[in-house]
């Protein structure tokens, strides 16, 4: 077992009181693996950028550890219409997309009974048809969506896409266990720190604003032909010079048609 996760100036996750029994066992099993998984994921969620970051990370971190999956997301649903909150790449949106509009698929499936939903290209063109035609369109052909839950509700789903017919069906369990605690965790941190408010709403109009920001570092890049840490750092000195957030300057980088 290592004794630092991290290496050299590393150390276990800060919030090692709240492990649950699972998340004890699956770091027993696989301590280098899953303590660098759980390095990867620390850090409390106190408002919606953090979450966003956590489900972010945790989108990625899926399709890293996770054989066979090729793209990952996360789908919020509180009071009100799902959304997808994060997904590593424009396939995973379109896939998503495809849901909304047919009021069901993968997803929305495991949040409305609380379960596993894992099937394929086929096993979704004959329930799904809107689904199936976005996936054959990005070439997915397997799927499989987990349950997220502030306890006893249910609040969304992690997503799991793969290229491979039949892949998924037997995903790493350890590193799940890990992804789901994580999002589980924040999403009950996220809700307990919005009182009062309507937590999707607020979750929704930091996602658009991160949205664009990246758009606004695509435009920085363009025109001053820097690479993208530079562009964001553009963007943060001239918020600061202004004394305004950065999405309003990012929104008058894109201008009214972006």
């Amino acid at each position: 077992m290592v004794d630092e996760p991290g290496g050299p100036g590393g150390g276990w996750p800060d919030d090692a009181v709240d492990w649950s029994p699972a998340l004890k066992r699956a770091l027993a099993q696989s301590p280098d693996e899953i303590g660098r998984l759980m390095i990867q994921l620390q850090g409390r969620v106190n408002d919606a950028d953090t979450l966003l970051d956590l489900m972010s990370r945790a989108s990625r971190e899926a399709v890293r550890m996770i054989a066979d999956a090729h793209g990952a997301g996360v789908t919020a649903r509180f009071a009100g219409e799902p959304f997808t909150a994060a997904h590593t790449d424009d396939a995973v949106l379109l896939i998503d997309e495809g849901q909304y509009d047919e009021g069901d698929g993968p997803c929305l499936s495991a949040a409305r009974s609380d379960r596993r939903v894992a099937v394929t290209l086929d096993d979704v063109r004959v329930r799904w048809p809107l689904v199936a035609a976005a996936a054959a369109q990005v070439g997915v052909r397997s799927f499989l969506a987990e349950p997220l839950h502030v306890r006893p509700v249910v609040v969304g789903s992690l997503n799991l896409y793969s290229r491979r017919e039949g892949g998924l069906r037997v995903p790493e369990p350890d590193v799940l266990v890990v992804l789901l605690d994580y999002l589980d965790r924040g999403l009950a941190d996220y809700l307990a720190a919005q009182p009062g408010e309507a937590p999707a709403r607020t979750l929704v109009t930091a996602l658009r604003r991160r949205q664009l920001v990246n758009q606004a570092a695509g435009v920085t890049m363009a025109r001053h032909g820097v690479d993208i840490d530079q562009a964001f750092g553009l963007i943060e000195d001239e918020a600061r010079r202004r004394g305004v957030d950065v999405g309003v300057v990012a929104a008058d980088i894109v201008g009214p048609t972006g």
